[in-house]
């Protein structure tokens, strides 16, 4: 009895990364590539309209095909992924080794997080993994997870934790900065910054995002 073939969608936005894939993924009998896209909106567009069963995913690509500016597009996808319950499987291959983008991609339901120096192997394993519906988190993330997990939250006056990230957001609101704004300037998506205002927000009990300053300021965390 043969496997039944993995269909992949593929994201990422350097023409020879994604020659090196279909290259790879060539050898496997197992696994097809169904569409490839080189920005935020090609994914969109090809996970809307090309049935898969995992998404290869790139984190920093361009958000249009008209833009020469790259960004951590690849969680905008995730949230994308998540709010429309597409129930497509992501396997996020990165370079990224930054805990809080690492975090904050298990948070978006990504099934596995792996490293562009992944040997071909390990390869093939992750997306057979993650296409079974198992999480592929190699021991290199599950480090940076633990490592920084006691790093994760700080106790501040008045009982309220906050993340290091969440300081620099109320730090960017303070300034008077907006949800697009600060989105640009840290990668991130805007829904991201919503959300994390939003929990923000409900952490320090605050009526609106004004309130919220003030009382950050009264704790004199900003």
């Amino acid at each position: 009895m043969t496997n039944p073939i993995i269909r992949i969608v593929i994201g990422e936005d350097h023409r020879l990364l994604i020659q090196g894939y279909q290259s790879l993924l060539s050898k496997t009998t197992d696994i097809q590539i169904v569409a490839v896209a080189t920005n935020f909106y090609e994914v969109i567009q090809k996970l809307k309209t090309c049935p898969c069963d995992v998404l290869l995913l790139d984190l920093t690509m361009p958000m249009a095909s008209n833009s020469d500016v790259t960004r951590l597009s690849g969680l905008d996808v995730l949230e994308f992924i998540k709010k429309e319950q597409l129930g497509i499987k992501a396997l996020v291959i990165s370079t990224h080794r930054d805990y809080e983008i690492i975090k904050k991609v298990t948070a978006l339901g990504a099934f596995g997080y792996v490293f562009k120096n992944i040997n071909y192997d390990e390869f093939i394993e992750a997306i057979r993994a993650v296409a079974s519906g198992k999480d592929y988190f190699p021991k290199e993330v599950e480090g940076i997870l633990t490592s920084k997990l006691q790093d994760e939250e700080r106790l501040i006056a008045g009982g309220v934790k906050i993340t290091p990230r969440e300081k620099e957001i109320l730090k960017l609101l303070s300034e008077g900065m907006k949800a697009d704004d600060i989105a640009t300037l840290l990668g991130l998506g805007k829904y991201t910054i919503e959300e994390y205002r939003t929990n923000l927000i409900k952490k320090f009990k605050a009526k609106n995002t004004t309130n919220l300053v003030k009382k950050a300021c009264d704790f004199k965390f900003i």
